[in-house]
């Protein structure tokens, strides 16, 4: 019960504090998703929690993983997550865990749109102008049908980004999970 209300808390807060249809960006401009955590738990139970999410949630544990050092208390790993997205079947990204005494930081950058159909594409600022674009031509065209067609191309990109970000915060929701609970599973 307690992991549900913390779900749930969670889905409510991603919601509250994300903008409708924006990637979250550093102040480089940047994609950056961020999280953090205080769990009753050492440095050194949070790092193997961690690892343990890593292999359960990637399947592959040395083929997810780049760089640990359990000394520092840092993991950083190089995946794929599936996105419900119209342009991007998967999102690539590099993830940053560094677990401290009862608290852990958890940072997501390096997104890249995966397609079937072209290159991966690297996500950022371009995103959010081209959204910023498309909310400035539905509001500003006069002709009925251009107007739809722009609200089409607003719906659409939003929902792509909104796709991608439910997947980064599904990611670090379920790592929360798994820190913060009492037994570790």
């Amino acid at each position: 019960m307690k992991n549900i209300i913390l779900i749930l808390f969670l889905f409510l807060g991603q919601k509250c504090f994300s903008q409708q249809g924006l990637l979250p960006l550093d102040a480089k401009q940047q994609v950056l998703y961020s999280d953090s955590g205080k769990p009753n738990k050492t440095k050194d139970e949070i790092f193997k929690e961690a690892q343990n999410w890593i292999s359960k949630t990637f399947g592959n544990y040395q083929n997810a993983v780049t760089f640990e050092d359990p000394a520092l208390g840092k993991l950083i790993l190089t995946s794929y997550a599936r996105a419900a997205s119209i342009t991007y079947d998967y999102v690539r990204f590099d993830m940053t865990i560094e677990c401290k005494d009862q608290q852990y930081n958890v940072q997501i950058n390096q997104v890249d749109g995966i397609s079937t159909l072209h290159s991966p594409v690297r996500l950022g600022a371009k995103d959010n102008d081209a959204i910023l674009e498309k909310q400035v031509a539905v509001k500003t065209e006069q002709n009925k049908k251009k107007r739809a067609d722009a609200e089409n191309a607003l719906k659409n990109a939003q929902a792509d980004i909104e796709g991608i970000n439910n997947a980064m915060y599904k990611l670090m929701s379920d790592l929360k999970v798994q820190l913060t609970s009492s037994g570790g599973q």
